[in-house]
């Protein structure tokens, strides 16, 4: 019969009870977190190690003394641990070949098994937009996870008084609900447990290291703070400056003067990308579209400069 105390055996049961599920709580929150590949080859490299660990060391508990006591607990450890690291080893290849077999036998569900580093999405990214374009045309091949304290950042944003920030935010949100409704868009929204007095950028780069994933940003700031924790970063600016049309000295450019120059007798124009063209001798020119050539092209923190001079024979309203 109860009698409202509880004994040391029972207190001792409790706790190591207590202990195990949080250890077990854990663990799972751990797995949820690996791909597929690695979490079914671990698995399995668990399974087999044990099985295999275990006939080793049979014959061995019937060694004399604490060698057959302890040899065969030692044995079947370093096997298990062994063939378990063999097999997590091979779980890139793995994910490969899965999904290359699942691409031509033609299972279009199985062709969505992350096998790469998540991309994590900072409000910045929402905001400007382009990510929409991007993932739509197939460049993003991986899971994008939006962590619910930058959906909540969105969300202030939008409900902001300033009208343009309003804007900003109500457009942020509008990408996200796109790409969301896109069957061939893989995305998930995250509420991963962090500090919420940490600063959002501090958060994702906090979330990054757990998830072991890549944050996709246009943020000058956290690309920087990100990449010196070791965090690697997908930079939208970075991508729009490479794949820019190359032009090299000498090579003919047709160039809409709009402004003048900073220095005397420069003209600035652009070119459908947004590189900046410096025309040397274009103040004259301004509003008119003049065929020009590369004489030196600059790089930039911001970005590439042209500098062109006009070919005054071939100058045109």
């Amino acid at each position: 019969m109860y009698n409202g105390t509880i004994d040391q055996q029972d207190l001792l049961f409790f706790l190591i009870v207590l202990f195990f599920s949080i250890v077990i709580l854990f663990i799972t929150r751990k797995l949820l977190k690996v791909s597929f590949p690695y979490f079914f080859l671990g698995l399995l490299g668990l399974i087999l190690g044990l099985t295999i660990g275990s006939l080793v060391a049979t014959p061995l508990s019937k060694l004399p003394g604490n060698f057959g006591r302890y040899m065969p607990l030692v044995v079947d450890i370093f096997i298990t641990v062994a063939i378990l690291d063999l097999f997590l080893a091979q779980a890139h290849s793995f994910g490969i070949f899965f999904r290359r077999l699942s691409h031509r036998i033609g299972f279009n569900e199985m062709e969505k098994i992350n096998i790469y580093p998540e991309i994590i999405l900072d409000t910045s990214v929402l905001i400007d937009g382009r990510i929409e374009e991007i993932a739509r045309s197939g460049f993003i091949i991986t899971k994008m996870i939006i962590p619910q304290f930058v959906l909540n950042e969105l969300q202030a944003v939008a409900d902001s008084s300033d009208p343009l920030k309003r804007a900003k935010g109500r457009k942020g949100l509008e990408v996200l609900d796109h790409i969301q409704h896109d069957d061939d868009i893989l995305t998930e929204i995250v509420d991963e447990m962090t500090n919420n007095r940490e600063a959002v950028d501090q958060k994702l780069v906090k979330v990054a290291k757990e998830r072991k994933a890549k944050i996709l940003t246009v943020d000058f700031n956290l690309n920087k703070i990100a990449k010196i924790q070791g965090i690697e970063v997908l930079n939208i600016n970075e991508l729009a400056e490479s794949v820019k049309p190359v032009l090299i000295p000498g090579e003919d450019v047709l160039v809409k003067v709009i402004q003048a120059g900073k220095e005397p007798g420069q003209g600035i124009g652009y070119l459908n990308d947004g590189t900046m063209i410096v025309v040397e001798g274009g103040d004259r020119f301004i509003g008119q579209e003049v065929e020009c050539e590369v004489v030196r092209i600059f790089q930039t923190m911001a970005g590439k400069m042209i500098f062109v001079e006009p070919k005054r024979k071939r100058t045109r309203k």
